[in-house]
């Protein structure tokens, strides 16, 4: 009886787990359960979870890899304005990870990451410009001073 009391207390606990609280397998890696739950937190709008799933895709823990899968997550992650979808798109545009490679954009999503309070962010903002003319950095920052955050329909609220 005690076994079966706590298994349901587990079970109980466990669906009510935060997107960002996972359990890895015995190699590090998320397992099948943690991306079907992270993923319903993604597709409901929670930018956090995105960002986390764009990560899996990345490394390709528990999914198939794939930049180009990736990049979306990231993407999804960052219009809302969350800093480290923010981060991840500047290096998939620095770096070309799924998407053709852009300075302006790598230079506009580590600026908007900047101006969230990354100090990651603002090293890899000032590198980044090494490499770029002025017109392209004087682009990159027009960019992302027109840039507003876009929730997604439906966003996720962590009231459920």
């Amino acid at each position: 009886m005690r076994f079966i009391i706590a298994t349901l207390l587990l079970v109980i606990l466990y669906s009510l787990c935060p997107a960002g609280a996972f359990a890895y397998d015995s190699d590090g890696n998320l397992d099948s359960a943690d991306i079907a739950r992270l993923r319903v937190q993604a597709d409901k709008g929670d930018p956090e979870a995105q960002y986390d799933l764009g990560e899996a895709y990345l490394k390709g823990e528990g999914v198939v890899q794939s930049e180009k899968e990736a990049a979306k997550w990231y993407y999804r992650s960052a219009m809302q304005g969350y800093v480290d979808g923010q981060i991840a798109m500047g290096f998939v545009y620095r770096g070309g990870n799924g998407m053709q490679m852009d300075k302006v954009l790598s230079y506009m999503w580590f600026d908007l990451a900047t101006k969230n309070g990354s100090s990651e962010a603002f090293s890899l903002r000032n590198d980044e410009a090494w490499s770029m003319t002025q017109s392209e950095i004087d682009d990159a920052r027009a960019k992302s001073h027109k840039w507003q955050p876009q929730p997604e329909k439906g966003h996720y609220q962590n009231d459920e």
